[in-house]
């Protein structure tokens, strides 16, 4: 892109930190007007990023937007590293790689509550090891879509993780990745809802809208070892509020909290 002038990153922020997803059209409006470029400057632009696979576009109920491609790997933090069936990865000593084939139901864990989930589970792994992981720690995903957290949980060292899920279609594109990444033995795909289990559960992750997870919220506790971690996003960034005083009041501490692109991820620690 150096023949335009125009630094790549700018562009690509422009999509990035949209609230909302972009079509072709909108996209090539807002670099006219964000960069100072022509139209046909800005379609060029565009046509580039698409070629160099940096950009791709994506079909969704009868429309086409540009979003993040997903033909190569792409790293959504430090750690956690998402990467296309058969592509020969060039990671790194700490990179967790997750082969995700991207489906139709949930795409490949661009949206900014999946990513806010990874971030926290990096938070709790390996930035402030609030996991003391030992054999046999167990943990539950629940609406776990493509399967993307409970893989990235079981990659982190959990050592198993039940992936509850009542789509059909999620149902199908969960057991296909987590065969791809070869721990069909540690995750178990359940079928259902989460039922109150007792405090067997070590951590929880919950990617659901509000509503949900403040229903959810007297299983999730009753679930949950003492100490164990509620994962949860989600969240819009004006029901934060209204999710603290919740969590809160059930007894829970809040370790960790994130916003990204009006959606909000937490980080709780069950205490007595």
């Amino acid at each position: 892109m150096h023949d335009m002038q125009v630094d790549k990153e700018t562009i690509l922020n422009i999509l990035y930190q949209s609230d909302v997803r972009l079509t072709p059209q909108a996209l090539i409006r807002e670099i006219k007007s964000r960069v100072l470029v022509t139209s046909s400057a800005a379609k060029k632009i565009v046509r580039q990023l698409i070629d160099e696979q940096e950009l791709s576009y994506h079909y969704l109920y009868g429309s086409t937007y540009v979003e993040k491609s997903f033909l190569k790997p792409v790293r959504i933090t430090r750690h956690f590293v998402l990467t296309p069936p058969g592509f020969d990865t060039q990671s790194t000593p700490t990179d967790i790689d997750i082969t995700i084939e991207p489906g139709i139901s949930f795409g490949a864990g661009q949206h900014p509550t999946t990513q806010l989930c990874l971030a926290a589970i990096e938070f709790c792994f390996f930035e402030q090891q609030l996991i003391h992981l030992k054999p046999g720690l167990v943990g539950a995903d629940i609406g776990t879509g493509s399967g993307v957290l409970a893989m990235a949980m079981c990659l982190s060292g959990l050592a198993a993780c039940n992936a509850y899920e009542i789509d059909p279609v999620s149902i199908n594109e969960a057991k296909k990745n987590i065969a791809l990444n070869h721990l069909t033995k540690q995750i178990n795909v359940v079928e259902d809802t989460m039922k109150e289990c007792n405090s067997q559960v070590s951590i929880i992750c919950a990617n659901l809208r509000f509503p949900t997870l403040k229903t959810l919220s007297d299983m999730i506790w009753d679930s949950l070892t003492d100490h164990g971690i509620a994962i949860l996003s989600g969240v819009r960034e004006w029901e934060t509020q209204a999710l603290i005083a919740c969590y809160s009041a059930k007894g829970f501490e809040l370790a960790w909290q994130k916003h990204d692109k009006q959606w909000s991820g937490f980080v709780w620690i069950k205490k007595r």
